[in-house]
């Protein structure tokens, strides 16, 4: 498969973007729906969705850094190189971001 170095630049952002998104809009639906009120073990049918979220996401990141950013074997110091390693840094970052992000989800009011 032929490698798109472009891609890794802005698909960890984008996929905590969509990540974000999700996350707001499965909160609000299970506030509505009262999953903060049925409990699964300790914790709460919303928490363990959430977290559920949270972990998808950090594994597409995952799976993103693994398919995407591993520079090639052959490849000298050229441009494409000095991208993935920049998409690499960058995706970096976006699973700090994610993981910061939604941690809240641990301890803060649900709904």
């Amino acid at each position: 498969m032929k490698r798109f170095p472009f891609v890794g630049l802005l698909s960890g952002f984008i996929l905590w973007s969509v990540a974000f998104l999700s996350l707001y809009a499965v909160q609000a639906t299970g506030c509505k729906l009262g999953w903060h009120q049925i409990p699964v073990g300790p914790i709460s049918l919303l928490r363990l969705v959430l977290s559920g979220v949270l972990l998808l996401t950090l594994a597409l990141l995952y799976v993103i850094d693994i398919r995407w950013l591993r520079p090639p074997v052959n490849a000298g110091k050229d441009e494409r190189q000095m991208i993935m390693r920049i998409s690499k840094v960058v995706h970096i970052a976006a699973a700090a971001a994610t993981f910061v992000t939604f941690a809240g989800i641990f301890w803060l009011t649900l709904c």
